[in-house]
């Protein structure tokens, strides 16, 4: 599949795809490896309702 076919928010197309997703899930660094490097994770989403409160 090339670069500009893909589209993000489906599921994975095909077995080839989705080994590629494993492997970058495996490489991804939790939030204790991220403080580690002084880094920080992505900020939190919040739905409007959860702000509200």
């Amino acid at each position: 599949m090339k670069k500009d076919e893909i589209v993000n928010g489906n599921m994975a197309n095909s077995m080839e795809e989705l080994k590629n997703l494993g492997k970058q899930m495996e490489n991804m660094r939790d939030g204790g490896q991220l403080e580690e490097s002084d880094r920080i994770a992505d900020p939190q989403q919040f739905d409007d309702e959860d702000e509200e409160k």
